[in-house]
């Protein structure tokens, strides 16, 4: 009979406990909502991330659905789960534009040098020799640190042969800066291919080159240094142009606008931030233009109303510099940025660092 009253007490005793744990348990979370919100809050997925580096230059979603990121520092491949990054180890010892043949194979190319990828390592080839490829246009710049003069110009590569068409410069009177390679290059409607260097846009047809330059864009007084570092075709075939001096351009059946000054977003036209040191061009699926730029965030355009928008650090853009703008194949537009080096997305209404 006592072990009987004995167990009972204990177990009454154990009862008690528990509820009285319980409890205190429940108030702790009624008198402390911030704290149940910190316990279930959802952690940033930062996976995904890219490493640190100087700036994401280029973006690149090849044949399978592989996003390739070019920075400075590095080469890196996103294959949808994880992160893959390229160096010296792997044979590349360059940064740069990055570009797929038609026979699906990714070349590395800074306008001196060029590297194709097999799958898993990078081997250099030849500028002048390249076989074996097909569909490549790649620049050929002037070195800053040749001391001979070498013609920049054009490399047409197809599956067996490999044709160089220099640029029409003088060369008796050059300047290796004016001619470093900016932009890759880019097929137009009517078959021209554009390309871009820092002081020219460049159309090529038919064997003969077009230039857009100072004095084509109507800047011979404007004294502030040219630097072409993006060029788009969009969807009506008219060819845009950021000049990181004066701004966006556009050139459509031989004429040329200045868009930066008509919209009245020069340096000088505002007190915010203004359009004149563009840097990227892209447009989306419903016909809007997007143009990234130094200092100055990114800017919407909407050709149907003809009105602006600009975001900024506080709608999440938090680049300095974005470098450039890129159309995925789901029609989700990337925006790459340096200081620091990410790649954002836009939600409909703020921007969200993704890679």
């Amino acid at each position: 009979m006592k072990n009987t009253r004995k167990i009972f007490w204990f177990h009454f005793l154990l009862l008690t406990l528990v509820i009285n744990f319980s409890c205190e348990n429940s108030d702790n979370k009624t008198d402390n909502p911030d704290s149940v919100k910190e316990k279930t809050k959802a952690k940033i997925d930062s996976t995904q991330w890219l490493k640190e580096s100087r700036g994401i230059r280029d973006i690149l979603e090849d044949e399978n659905g592989n996003l390739w990121f070019s920075s400075p520092d590095y080469i890196a491949k996103f294959d949808g789960k994880e992160m893959y990054y390229f160096s010296e180890n792997d044979g590349l010892n360059i940064s740069g534009n990055i570009q797929e043949d038609k026979n699906g194979s990714i070349w590395i190319e800074n306008g001196f040098q060029a590297f194709k990828c097999d799958g898993e390592r990078f081997s250099e080839e030849r500028l002048d020799s390249i076989t074996g490829s097909d569909g490549l246009w790649i620049q050929r710049g002037l070195n800053p640190s040749d001391t001979a003069f070498v013609l920049p110009g054009l490399y047409e590569i197809n599956q067996n042969t490999t044709n160089f068409h220099p640029l029409p410069i003088d060369s008796s009177n050059y300047n290796k800066f004016l001619h470093l390679p900016s932009t890759k290059a880019i097929l137009g409607k009517d078959s021209t291919l554009w390309f871009g260097t820092m002081n020219k846009v460049y159309g090529f047809k038919n064997n003969k080159f077009l230039s857009i330059g100072r004095e084509e864009m109507g800047r011979q007084d404007d004294e502030r240094q040219m630097g072409i570092r993006g060029i788009f075709i969009d969807s009506k075939g008219i060819l845009w142009m950021a000049d990181n001096g004066a701004g966006v351009f556009t050139y459509n059946d031989g004429k040329i606008e200045n868009f930066t000054k008509k919209h009245l977003l020069d340096e000088g036209d505002t007190d915010g931030n203004t359009l004149h040191r563009a840097f990227s061009i892209a447009e989306d699926s419903e016909g809007n233009m997007w143009f990234g730029t130094v200092y100055s965030g990114i800017w919407m355009y909407n050709p149907k109303t003809n009105k602006f928008l600009n975001f900024s650090k506080d709608d999440g853009v938090m680049s300095d510099n974005i470098w450039t703008i890129y159309k995925a194949k789901n029609n989700e537009l990337l925006f790459a940025g340096e200081s620091p080096g990410a790649v954002y997305v836009f939600n409909g209404k703020t921007f969200k660092r993704k890679y």
